[in-house]
């Protein structure tokens, strides 16, 4: 949601310049809801529409700019107000700053001037604004929401099926995208407002957004279907560097990827991240890497702490999310820890919700944001409450033994394509008989065992190519395949082009030299 702000001016081209600056430069973070032309009118519409933000000349018919501020401020205490004056004279300057002004602009000032004092007032604003119980319901069901998708493209949680149809929620089709990484330990304390305020610094014509922040990362991936769309990304980075920049100490680090289509969204990340580790110091390069290995730590916990809930294993849902809080307080203290496990105990909720069709209603949401409140609040009986309530109100057949299986076997090609692995041996490994297995991947991944174990391993090899480290021979061994010819005719049949020609296309991309 944009921050409001109200103009008040009896001159009328100052209230269309200011209007005209702050559209053109803020669009989709201000929006300007009234332009009034005295100091009456300006309090009227003050409290009818609660601005966040004011810019006030000090001298207007009726009322003046001071004389508005300190009888807004009465009802509006957490009101940013800014004073604009054609005299340059401290008494108006004192007077202003023991109202509690946040800054005053003497006029001719400079565009400069303005979009610098603006650009302060947006970097602090996001703790300002006081809640109702309504809001604090609804933010906590919204929290972050785009983390649902965010890092599962990052990291490629997912093959490009699911990555394709995930997007579609989201009302992302085949685009295009970059993704911009920011790494800085101000990120942390950057609350849904300044979300909000980001997001909106990065609202480009033409293009979608999506954002989300974990620990000391912020990842935005902008989607568009023509490259042109892209242009104006440079001054969204350096606004939002510029809001990031008092929330912290040090650098504000940033990378940006290249052009990639949708389903290809983990090589930006890979990218725009890889900027930030070769020209960051010795200590980001360290911290970067540690943070990203707890992310995946963070989702994986997440993940099967779902499943837990899914499959009504009250023990293995009680443990992981156990697991999951222990691993958010590496990063966050005892008392910070409630919002950001609050955000990932969302991820979950929204995820059964979506996917098996759980109701998690807004008095549950307002009953856990209480508790989450209450000091020293016991977490562990929180959760053990939340578990039992979506078990009983899961139908009986939540997920049927088939889906259980196939889950099993999926997570054991994952951590052990690259031994030879077949039908039998991921069978035996989960209890099942082979055929039986073979017929619930053919049922419910719609592809048989050897297609989907394929294609983990084409996938992998396909990142092993692009780092450009490897043989094309030595890549296929990694990543299990027993022989070098059948990996290429494997990779051919589902790429389209053999491996050779995949690794020429990658050094046109990047004019590096492979093996």
């Amino acid at each position: 949601m944009a921050i409001r702000v109200i103009i008040a001016d009896d001159e009328e081209y100052e209230r269309d310049y200011l209007r005209k600056a702050l559209s053109e430069n803020y669009e989709g973070v201000l929006e300007v809801v009234y332009a009034a032309a005295d100091g009456a009118e300006a309090l009227e519409k003050a409290k009818e529409l609660k601005p966040e933000i004011c810019l006030f000349d000090i001298r207007m018919p009726r009322l003046d700019g001071l004389e508005v501020t300190e009888q807004l401020v009465e009802t509006n205490p957490d009101v940013q107000v800014v004073i604009v004056s054609a005299y340059d004279d401290f008494s108006y300057a004192k007077q202003a700053m023991r109202l509690g002004v946040k800054d005053f602009l003497v006029k001719p000032y400079l565009d400069k001037e303005l979009f610098q004092t603006i650009d302060n007032i947006i970097a602090t604003i996001g703790g300002f604004n006081k809640k109702s119980s309504a809001d604090k319901i609804i933010d906590a069901v919204t929290a972050d929401i785009d983390r649902d998708i965010v890092w599962e493209l990052a990291l490629k949680q997912k093959d490009e099926t699911e990555i394709a149809k995930d997007l579609s929620l989201w009302g992302i089709g085949e685009a295009q995208c970059k993704c911009v990484v920011f790494y800085y330990d101000g990120i942390k304390r950057i609350d849904e407002k300044g979300c909000d305020i980001v997001k909106g610094i990065f609202h480009i014509g033409g293009t979608q957004t999506l954002l989300s922040r974990l620990f000391d990362f912020m990842v935005v991936y902008v989607f568009a279907e023509d490259e042109d769309s892209f242009i104006e990304l440079n001054q969204c980075i350096g606004k939002t560097r510029n809001y990031m920049k008092d929330l912290g100490r040090g650098t504000v680090y940033c990378g940006v990827s290249g052009i990639y289509k949708s389903a290809e969204a983990a090589k930006g990340f890979e990218e725009a991240s890889g900027f930030i580790k070769t020209y960051g110091d010795r200590e980001v390069q360290n911290g970067l890497e540690k943070d990203i290995a707890h992310i995946r730590n963070v989702l994986e916990i997440t993940d099967k702490a779902s499943f837990a809930i899914a499959s009504r294993n009250r023990e293995q849902a009680l443990l992981w999310l156990s697991k999951l809080r222990m691993s958010l307080m590496a990063e966050y203290s005892e008392k910070e820890l409630s919002d950001p496990y609050l955000q990932q105990l969302m991820v979950i909720l929204r995820g059964l919700n979506r996917k098996l069709g759980i109701r998690i209603t807004n008095e549950d949401v307002d009953r856990l944001v209480a508790e989450f409140e209450k000091e020293g609040c016991d977490i562990d009986k929180i959760m053990a409450q939340v578990v039992d309530e979506l078990i009983e109100r899961s139908p009986d057949v939540m997920i049927n033994h088939n889906v259980i299986v196939v889950r099993r076997a999926k997570d054991y090609i994952h951590e052990h394509y690259k031994e030879q692995i077949n039908l039998q041996i991921v069978a035996d490994a989960n209890g099942v008989s082979a055929g039986h297995l073979s017929k619930c991947f053919k049922n419910i991944e719609k592809k048989g065992f050897s297609e989907y174990l394929t294609s983990v391993r084409l996938n992998e090899a396909k990142e092993l190519m692009r780092k450009g480290s490897m043989s094309i021979q030595e890549i296929a061994y990694e990543v299990g395949f027993s022989d070098s010819n059948y990996f290429g005719k494997s990779f051919k049949k589902n790429e389209g082009i053999t491996p050779k020609e995949y690794c020429a296309m990658l050094i046109l991309e990047s004019g590096q030299t492979r093996k």
